[in-house]
């Protein structure tokens, strides 16, 4: 489950980042430098902006992409903690 794991996890990362680029993108285009600078210090102001100017194909993705790297977290957690269980115990 560890390597399901990493593979959404890296999905998942590599869409946020896209997405955040594209974001950015339309964000400087349509003039509004403020909120560009802003989500780059402060990544969350990315969706919030594609949700509030109409963008909310773009704001989904961005959604989605970060649901799909939570389950992959999840999943790698899962199976490095399960890996652990086998593991000897530590000399006293």
């Amino acid at each position: 489950m560890a390597i399901i794991g990493s593979v959404l996890l890296f999905a998942g990362g590599i869409g946020m980042l896209v997405f955040w680029i594209m974001t950015l993108v339309k964000q400087f285009k349509s003039g509004q430098t403020v909120w560009g600078v802003l989500s780059i210090f402060f990544a969350i102001l990315a969706p919030i902006w594609c949700f509030m100017n109409g963008h909310k194909s773009l704001g989904i993705k961005f959604v989605i992409a970060f649901v799909v790297y939570l389950i992959g977290f999840g999943l790698t957690m899962g199976g490095a903690v399960a890996a652990m269980e086998n593991m000897p115990p530590m000399p006293q």
